[in-house]
């Protein structure tokens, strides 16, 4: 009895689809959508999840997102007693979104044109709600940007600096980014945040990055022919520290690389590494820092 019912349910549901009259978005979108409130894109395929899955990939394309979408098509042979007739399904999947999580996406139900053996569907975000969901996330991005910044004018050490302007570099990129995104659903915005995007723009503080050097006394104990310890110094390099095998006045940070052994050890049944410590520290040692 139960297992007829849902075939009863399954059965209204297609008939509904096949019976249903065509919806306004199909022939007039922007009728049903107006672009003042909606982003919204009609895609189709060969079932309602493909067509689902081409309408949210068009609006990914509508953020210059970049959206990998899986193709693959899978063939049977079917035997109707007199002939072999090839049958081929193509699917679509949404594998990933980068650079934007497409955030309030809706759809509308599918409608199914029969001529065309094809399913169409409206994938749409509301502009306004859109925003909501974001500006939330701009707040508390700008409180934990300005706490970096706080901590930077006060910090005692240029190591301790560095350390809280490259959090606050991260945080201001994470919330530009997020800002654009929000302007793409709702662009009146723009004019009510204009000061602080001003504010990071011009940031004396973030500028200070592009020069920011750290001079480094570097101490080291045995690494034989300095193999590891060459490899440790090259990455403060990159980071943007200036080593130094000698203890000069201008010095406030110490890097002390401590090996074991170079050697690697090893037979049938173990292998032995160097042991390898590294600490980061104000000159006196009171402060470490890594």
């Amino acid at each position: 009895m139960k297992q007829a019912i849902i075939f009863i349910s399954i059965l209204f549901q297609a008939i509904l689809c096949l019976s249903a009259r065509e919806p306004i978005w199909m022939s007039d979108l922007e009728l049903d959508f107006p672009k003042d409130k909606y982003i919204a894109r009609l895609g189709s395929g060969n079932s309602p999840d493909n067509a689902r899955a081409n309408a949210v990939g068009q609006i990914a394309s509508f953020f210059n997102s970049e959206v990998v979408v899986k193709t693959t098509a899978t063939s049977n042979l079917a035997n109707d007693g007199e002939n072999v007739v090839k049958n081929q399904e193509i699917n679509q999947k949404v594998d990933s979104v980068s650079d934007m999580t497409l955030t309030a996406v809706e759809y509308t139900l599918p409608y199914y044109k029969r001529k065309k053996k094809t399913y169409y569907v409206v994938a749409y975000i509301n502009r306004e709600l859109a925003w909501q969901n974001i500006e939330p996330k701009i707040i508390q991005l700008r409180t934990k940007y300005d706490s970096f910044i706080e901590l930077d004018k006060n910090a005692e050490h240029p190591f301790l600096e560095y350390k809280y302007l490259i959090k606050a570099k991260a945080l201001s990129e994470e919330l530009m980014s997020l800002f654009y995104t929000g302007v793409l659903f709702d662009s009146s915005k723009k004019k009510a945040y204009k000061d602080l995007i001003s504010e990071i723009s011009q940031s004396q503080e973030l500028e200070m990055l592009n020069s920011f050097r750290i001079p480094l006394y570097v101490t080291t104990n045995g690494d034989y022919e300095n193999l590891i310890t060459a490899k440790v110094i090259e990455a403060f390099k990159e980071l943007g520290f200036i080593p130094h095998e000698e203890l000069k006045g201008n010095i406030r940070t110490i890097l002390k690389i401590e090996i074991n052994s170079n050697e690697k050890i090893s037979d049938e049944i173990c292998s032995v590494y160097p042991e390898t410590s590294i600490y980061l520290s104000n000159i006196d040692e009171t402060k470490v820092f890594y």
